[in-house]
């Protein structure tokens, strides 16, 4: 019998269950709560304040995007058209910049969800995606655009202090589908996560890096533009290429 993984049937089944009203099915996907007063402040909040350009907006959302999130820190920035799924879950610092477009998106019935650091910016379209586990961004980071950071139960991504990350990256604390069995689908036979992401302080990760579940980065470390990063890497070394190798130490002189 082919070894049973975690099931990532417990959201979509949640969310495609055919006995819940769309109305139920919404307040699952965008708010994980089933509060009619968090919805209306919901509600209002995006609508009214959302899509605002200019600085008119950005005053609305430093005021009322407080209302619905976990913790908002002081002068915090919240560009035109952020997305936020389960905004109870959400922690932000203080002086932290949310650029046009992110997501954040603490999405899960059991996980802590999102936390981002003091002084941290988030670029441009960024997607911070929990499907039940967690993301922990540190201070004085900066992520680039169009970065995605991804978590699933069991496989929480935990980015340290003073990182910076280049666009279109991808951090995916998400194992691998079962495989065994060739009658089930593979979303049947379940993921197996690794263990998470885990990014320690003061690393630079250039362009297009996707970074794989189970890895572990080390302090003082460069990762090279498109590099899979399928392995740990240590401390001050300087690493690139697909497959991904060490290129040097910055210890070495």
């Amino acid at each position: 019998m082919a070894k049973q993984g975690l099931s990532e049937g417990t959201l979509h089944e949640q969310l495609t269950d055919s006995s819940k009203s769309a109305f139920s099915k919404y307040q699952d996907l965008a708010l994980g709560s089933s509060s009619v007063w968090y919805l209306f402040k919901y509600e209002m909040i995006m609508l009214l304040s959302s899509w605002v350009p200019g600085a008119l907006g950005l005053v609305l959302r430093k005021i009322l995007y407080p209302f619905i999130l976990g913790s908002v820190g002081r002068n915090v920035v919240f560009g035109q058209g952020v997305a936020i799924r389960h905004g109870e879950k959400i922690i932000i610092g203080d002086n932290v910049i949310i650029d046009d477009q992110a997501v954040l998106d603490a999405k899960g019935g059991s996980n802590g969800g999102i936390a981002i650091g003091d002084d941290t910016i988030i670029s441009r379209s960024v997607v911070l995606s929990c499907k039940n586990g967690d993301i922990t961004i540190g201070k004085h980071c900066t992520v680039g655009i169009s970065t995605l950071v991804h978590a699933l139960e069991g496989s929480d991504v935990k980015i340290g202090d003073d990182v910076l990350i280049g666009a279109f990256c991808y951090f995916i604390g998400s194992g691998p589908y079962g495989t065994d069995s060739l009658e089930l689908p593979f979303k049947e036979q379940g993921m197996f996560p690794q263990g998470g992401v885990s990014i320690a302080s003061n690393v630079w990760f250039g362009s297009h890096v996707q970074v794989l579940d189970g890895v572990q980065v080390g302090t003082g470390s460069i990762v090279g533009a498109s590099t899979l990063v399928n392995k740990n890497v240590g401390d001050y070394e300087v690493v690139a290429g697909v497959p991904m190798k060490k290129l040097k130490s910055r210890k070495d002189k």
